[in-house]
């Protein structure tokens, strides 16, 4: 099993993190994991399916999808495409003190600020990947044009303030770091609630308003990665993979993997490995 906890490194000549990745594989999600930095995602064409916040947003192409600090998603590649991401430091808008709320499919854009914003997107790109001595510097004010056109326009101040911040991070990083150690144990929000000392009402606010998550669905995820697991790497039954992933049943466990895979456990297990029928 993957960690969930993700560390990432940031450039500090160059101030963020930028990757492009081109996926073929359909069928493999990335699993729920989070992070303290910000994470930018660009979908420069065909479509991507990203959980977060407890929902589902399916980017096209040319659409653009902001990530805060700490919160927990999952992606997956529905057709073949290609991503750009940018990731930055969790104090990337430290002195602005505001989140980001940046979904192109959810909420239009005007299109002066779209185009902007994606010239912005892939000048950055060409800069960070560009061999010039000094295109870093170039790149850095690019990086912070970005940054004035997502506070200017998509900005929500946090109204918390810092050192309050921080103690809910804490919260939920314990809260999280049970629930990836105890979830095959098929552990209830009434359990995790006890064991982490809050009333089961105040750890599920907390949990939702921090992550956008329910407690289960983060715990569905997790489940979901490890049942993922068991299927490609062993040969045993559905009902010993659901117990073993954390599920109370395997009619459970077909239901989620449906809704979340769009297919059967047996169709994604025959459409890896060419099973015959």
């Amino acid at each position: 099993m993957k960690k969930i906890y993700e560390h990432i490194e940031i450039d500090r000549r160059k101030m963020i993190n930028l990757f492009m990745f081109q996926s073929t594989d359909t069928e493999r999600v990335i699993p729920m994991h989070f992070h303290s930095n910000m994470e930018l995602i660009y979908c420069t064409s065909g479509s991507l399916k990203v959980w977060h916040e407890g929902k589902i947003t399916i980017l096209m192409e040319k659409d653009a999808l902001f990530i805060n600090s700490n919160v927990p998603h999952s992606t997956q590649s529905i057709t073949e495409n290609q991503v750009v991401v940018l990731q930055f430091p969790d104090t990337f808008f430290a002195n602005e003190q505001v989140i980001i709320q940046l979904n192109t499919q959810e909420k239009p854009v005007e299109e002066p600020i779209l185009s902007k914003l994606r010239e912005l997107f892939m000048d950055i790109y060409n800069l960070h990947i560009s061999k010039g001595k000094y295109d870093y510097i170039l790149e850095q004010s690019r990086i912070i044009e970005l940054k004035y056109l997502l506070v200017n326009h998509f900005s929500q101040a946090t109204g918390i303030p810092p050192e309050v911040f921080s103690e809910k991070q804490r919260k939920i990083k314990t809260i999280m770091d049970f629930i990836k150690e105890h979830y095959t144990e098929n552990i209830s929000l009434s359990k995790t609630a006890r064991i982490c000392g809050y009333s089961e009402a105040y750890l599920s606010r907390m949990f939702h308003e921090y992550t956008g998550q329910t407690f289960t669905e983060y715990k569905q995820i997790l489940c979901l990665e490890k049942a993922i697991d068991l299927l490609e790497t062993t040969n045993k039954s559905l009902t010993e993979i659901s117990y073993e992933a954390g599920f109370p049943n395997e009619k459970s466990f077909r239901k989620a993997f449906k809704e979340v895979m769009g297919k059967t456990p047996y169709e994604y297990k025959k459409s890896k490995f060419d099973l015959s029928v």
